[in-house]
């Protein structure tokens, strides 16, 4: 053997069922959190043969289809930085004539189908994933009618005038940040601190209800007990009040889970040392914020302690020893 010759481990290409199994985890991981180049290198390292190179977009633009269109745009960027990364470019046009025959199946469960992977195809154009050409060149396929629709729609879109300018917006999320964990962030932190002024329990409920970021909840109560630190000290327990009434709401009408309730504290927990930067007596309020939630039934002993065990557990003595409040180590 050639000593210059290095080899490596033999990747097998994924299967249409194989795709489905590692790859739509993935997708729905990006979906919630947005984080477009982790999704994108999580991808790579999979070996996807070029025969299933359209199962990829069939699987990304169908999660989309049951979806809204936050995460419609979100797919459409998917597929912008796959192209030349996870899909070659020359295989790109495969892949949508691949998704192109599959709209009479996607139609069946998504009513409407034929027009939104229109605004895929359109989309991708406008993006450089695909040629202009490549509208005129789906002539020659024997595609069924549905998928034909597609096209003329896609085709409709870019003849309109402006039609690149509108067509980076075809979904209507115009303005979105790139970095959506970021947007997401913003939106609640301005939904807290409305909040804090309203008193509005349901206000919060209904707009967490439209963002559709169950798995980013842990970010409401991060920012909720945040919030409340940054307020001036002799007004900390009045705030911290109010936002103890929210989580607890938020938590008894089910829009935030347990998981997501300890995710939120542990975060704050972790992330000590770099609030106090900002909030010299951080680690004080946060321990006065969960012995709150303790003293309230909101938090178990055993939940604080998960993330906090570090700290000295109070107890109520009894009255022979003066009623007062002891701490252990």
């Amino acid at each position: 053997m050639d000593k210059g010759v290095k080899l490596g481990a033999y990747i097998p290409a994924l299967d249409k069922e194989e795709i489905e199994r590692n790859l739509k985890p993935l997708i729905i991981e990006y979906f919630e959190n947005g984080e477009l180049e982790e999704c994108i290198t999580a991808i790579a390292k999979f070996n996807i043969g070029r025969e299933n190179i359209g199962d990829v977009l069939i699987l990304c633009v169908g999660m989309a289809l049951e979806m809204n269109s936050f995460k419609r745009e979100l797919c459409s960027r998917l597929i912008a930085d796959m192209y030349g990364r996870i899909i070659e470019p020359q295989f790109m046009e495969d892949a949508f004539v691949a998704l192109l025959r599959q709209i009479p199946d996607l139609d069946l469960d998504n009513p409407g189908a034929a027009d939104d992977v229109g605004r895929f195809l359109a989309r991708a154009i406008a993006d450089d994933c695909l040629p202009p050409a490549f509208l005129k060149r789906l002539a020659s396929y024997d595609l069924e009618k549905k998928s034909q629709a597609a096209v003329l729609h896609a085709s409709a879109l870019l003849t309109m005038k402006l039609a690149m300018s509108k067509i980076s917006n075809i979904w209507g999320v115009e303005g979105m940040e790139r970095q959506t964990t970021k947007f997401y962030t913003n939106k609640l932190w301005f939904i807290l601190k409305e909040y804090l002024k309203s008193l509005e329990l349901d206000e919060v409920k209904t707009s967490l209800r439209e963002l559709d970021i169950p798995h980013f909840h842990h970010e409401v109560v991060y920012e909720a007990i945040v919030l409340a630190m940054e307020q001036r000290v002799s007004e900390f327990e009045k705030y911290a009040q109010r936002m103890i009434d929210l989580l607890q709401f938020l938590g008894k009408t089910s829009i935030i889970t347990k998981s997501q309730f300890e995710t939120g504290f542990k975060r704050v927990a972790d992330d000590l040392d770099d609030l106090t930067l900002d909030i010299p007596n951080a680690v004080s309020l946060f321990s006065q914020f969960c012995d709150m939630c303790v003293a309230q039934n909101f938090m178990s002993e055993e939940t604080y302690e998960k993330f906090y065990p570090n700290r000295g557990r109070k107890r109520f003595v009894s009255e022979g020893d003066g009623g007062k409040v002891k701490t252990t180590i």
